[in-house]
């Protein structure tokens, strides 16, 4: 349920007016333009968008397949577990190099290669599958090592195409299109997944791979100018920890970390243990998932596109408090739940509650750290964030074999809800 996203603002071709804005990077000054006031002619953005939305509907297809494809195989709640935990392992393994590298290099070129990378691994699964298990979990996290160069690259890629004042429209148009390709890919990925076979849902993840590729192609980015230090060992450990200090020493940015990260230890779980409660509790199976997850992923549209008439309004830190307050509550109400129409209600409002809190954050960290330490910053971030959910996950699916999973909903949503609730007694997440 966690979701997990160049030039200066304004640099596109276009006629540029006189009016500066003053952006939040240190000071900058951008200059506003014809492109900034409007996001639907900033060619740049929505090329990114649109790559975006078919690269995610095609994930959405791989989301089931994988999930259900080791469950087929082993019929192991743990197992299906570690799957999911492999996914995102490598986020705690190579996150923090992949920032130092983002920040030294083309955005757009690490995101292009990146794809066509993926583009090629994932089209193996069904052919690793035939041969051992063990092998779809070794591509399960290569694919997602690669990931980790991408995630972060889209999330501190975006201030570079868009003005200040667009950033949480953009983050919400951004975000609508993943909800939109999960309401549309989930649901009908457990149907694909179980009326075809896994391989075709694996072998269109990969061409969508391709085509958001060739969309991020023609993008015009040639990015900032970065450090012409040698890249070594030492310069790793420096440049990262210059990435650890900025978290450190901007309380803010300290407080908004401990909790998220504190946060992540409840919600991480909720994964795996949504598809052993499609399977086990309301008695359904891949297109049960399916249905969940779309559910869910229509109330993350609902609460995007909601996000962007208030925006400008409402404080992040409350956004974020709010949003988190009530995923956790959902989950505690759906371990009340053990029949299917009953459930999508508080999916459908525990997805809009999410859109809220995620957009929030990334908006949040946009603003607050400068250019050429986001991509280390989101790094480190990413690390233990990710860490603590690969955590999550395997708790989640080794507890489901031995206790409820509606239990265990109720559980982990408390466990989210405690730090949200804490949050809003520290002054530095609720003026934020």
């Amino acid at each position: 349920m966690l979701g997990y996203t160049g030039l200066i603002p304004g640099t596109n071709v276009c006629r540029r007016a006189s009016t500066p804005v003053e952006g939040t990077e240190r000071g900058v000054v951008i200059e506003a333009t014809a492109v900034d006031r409007s996001l639907h002619g900033n060619r740049n953005f929505l090329l990114l968008w649109a790559g975006q939305f078919v690269s995610q509907l095609g994930d959405k297809l791989a989301l089931v397949a994988f999930p259900w494809l080791v469950y087929q195989s082993t019929h192991s709640a743990l197992n299906t577990g570690v799957v999911l935990a492999i996914y995102t392992l490598p986020y705690v393994l190579f996150g923090v190099v992949a920032g130092v590298l983002i920040d030294r290099f083309n955005k757009r070129l690490i995101m292009i290669f990146s794809d066509l990378l993926r583009a090629a691994l994932v089209l193996c699964v069904p052919l690793a599958a035939n041969w051992s298990i063990a092998a779809v979990f070794v591509l399960g996290f290569l694919v997602s090592s690669i990931g980790v160069f991408f995630d972060p690259c889209r999330l501190a890629i975006v201030p570079e195409l868009v003005s200040p004042p667009q950033l949480v429209r953009a983050n919400s148009l951004l975000a609508t299109a993943d909800s939109l390709t999960e309401v549309i890919g989930l649901a009908a990925a457990g149907f694909i997944v179980y009326g075809v076979g896994t391989r075709i849902a694996f072998s269109v993840d990969s061409i969508t791979f391709v085509v958001s590729a060739v969309a991020l192609s023609f993008m015009v980015y040639e990015g900032r100018p970065k450090p012409e230090t040698r890249l070594d060992g030492g310069a790793v450990r420096r440049e990262a920890g210059e990435g650890v200090s900025f978290i450190v020493h901007n309380r803010g940015m300290l407080m908004n970390t401990i909790m998220v990260a504190a946060a992540t230890v409840g919600l991480g779980a909720i994964y795996p243990l949504t598809f052993l409660y499609a399977v086990q509790v309301v008695g359904g199976g891949a297109r049960t998932f399916g249905v969940l997850e779309a559910t869910l992923a229509a109330g993350f549209l609902v609460g995007a596109l909601a996000l962007t008439a208030v925006a400008d309004r409402v404080r992040k830190g409350v956004l974020m408090i709010v949003g988190m307050t009530a995923l956790g509550a959902c989950l505690i109400v759906i371990g009340t739940i053990d029949k299917m129409p009953l459930a999508l209600v508080p999916f459908f409002l525990g997805g809009l509650a999410n859109a809220v809190f995620l957009i929030a954050i990334d908006t949040y960290l946009q603003e607050t750290v400068p250019e050429e330490l986001r991509g280390r910053v989101s790094g480190v971030r990413f690390t233990l964030i990710q860490g603590l959910y690969a955590a999550s996950v395997l708790i989640g699916g080794a507890l489901a074999a031995s206790y409820s999973v509606q239990g265990l909903f109720m559980v982990f949503g408390l466990i989210a809800v405690i730090p949200a609730l804490a949050g809003a007694f520290v002054p530095e997440i609720r003026r934020s």
